[in-house]
């Protein structure tokens, strides 16, 4: 298999397509993926491209965080290119998420790579300042 797409669980009109190096496109969106992470949203698609070799190194489990960090980007209105802060935001908004659907095995992902990512730690107390963008999704 060299993709498969899917309709995100979190935002049903956003479509979800994993791509792996076997996929002849690959190489053009290795460097995006370089770049941009682990996954990103095609302006004016509605469509999410996800790196399908992050599932092949960390398992499927990733996939669902990845998702939910995208959509997040979605629900907050971060356009354009990303801050730091955007990035916190969205991995907060992705543990709202995550968490609404008791996703354990993504939530552990996020969680795992959050200090990582960001150079602090996480605190449930950080929700606070995103939690009313979620309110509609949760």
């Amino acid at each position: 298999m060299d993709h498969f797409k899917y309709k995100s669980i979190f935002l049903p009109e956003i479509e979800i397509g994993v791509v792996f190096s076997e996929n002849k496109e690959y190489p053009k969106l290795k460097p995006l993926f370089d770049e941009l992470g682990f996954g990103f949203m095609v302006p004016n698609q509605n469509m999410i491209v996800i790196d399908g070799e992050m599932l092949v190194e960390y398992g499927g489990g990733i996939l669902k965080f990845i998702e939910a960090h995208e959509i997040a980007h979605i629900i907050l209105g971060h356009d354009g290119p990303r801050n730091p802060q955007d990035e916190i935001d969205a991995d907060l908004g992705a543990y709202l998420l995550v968490s609404k659907i008791n996703a354990k095995i993504p939530l552990q992902i996020l969680l795992s790579f959050f200090e990582s990512r960001h150079g602090i730690e996480f605190n449930e107390e950080m929700l606070e300042t995103i939690k009313k963008h979620f309110s509609d999704y949760l």
